[in-house]
């Protein structure tokens, strides 16, 4: 199945060639695009030498924007599924195909990688995350009726179907938690797959812990809004 691995990428011009490396070694069939969220370092430049094609935002778009016009370029260019990671390389390669194996199946028709799912997987994160994870579990179990572990996953797997949908429903500002939901809204079927996530390989976060709680707000209001608001397609 024509596979496109996208990759969301602002300023990571010293992670991304690692990523693409390990990606083409992992994964070599795929084909590699980097959403170069209107970047000032030589992200674009590092991405297209170590071979991957590039789509350059023209200005910043944040990670759902980036992460939509991804959706956007799959369904353009007729790929069968799509694999979302972070540039960072806290996203182990060697888990895309356990990603996409039950969409080829046609098990589902996507995956969500986890990192709480299986418990033989030891993710030391601070105490104040873990709450926040653990009440935005809570309310995706209660609104999709089925246990939601890791609902802050960027690392996931989608069929055509579920890219054209959520080319027309992508949530505005920060998307994971909402995909779930979005995902049951549909009337999509998806499971989570367990994943180990891993140090970052260079930079720092974009979510910093002063707006842990302002993330954690917005991340409600969008589940709240994604709960009731209109579905396309």
């Amino acid at each position: 199945m024509k596979t496109l691995i996208a990759i969301p990428a602002h300023n990571e011009e010293k992670s991304l060639p690692g990523v693409i490396t390990e990606i083409k070694k992992e994964f070599k069939e795929s084909d590699i695009l980097v959403i170069d969220d209107d970047s000032t370092d030589e992200t674009a430049k590092v991405a297209k030498k170590v071979g991957a094609f590039v789509l350059p935002l023209s200005f910043n778009l944040g990670i759902a924007g980036a992460r939509e016009a991804g959706f956007l370029y799959a369904l353009e260019n007729d790929y069968d599924l799509v694999v979302q990671m972070d540039a960072d390389g806290q996203h182990n390669p060697k888990y895309i195909r356990s990603l996409i194996d039950p969409i080829i199946k046609n098990e589902v028709d996507a995956t969500i990688g986890s990192r709480f799912v299986n418990s033989k997987f030891n993710h030391q994160t601070s105490r104040s995350r873990y709450l926040g994870i653990a009440l935005l579990s809570f309310i995706l179990t209660i609104l999709t009726g089925r246990k939601i572990t890791d609902p802050t996953s960027g690392f996931s797997a989608y069929n055509k179907g579920v890219i054209k949908f959520l080319t027309l429903n992508y949530p505005f500002d920060y998307p994971e938690p909402e995909i779930p939901l979005l995902l049951k809204r549909g009337g999509f079927r998806f499971k989570e797959v367990p994943i180990e996530i891993r140090q970052r390989q260079a930079g720092k976060s974009s979510l910093s812990y002063k707006h842990a709680v302002y993330y954690l707000g917005k991340v409600l209001l969008g589940i709240f809004i994604t709960a009731i608001r209109k579905i396309e397609g």
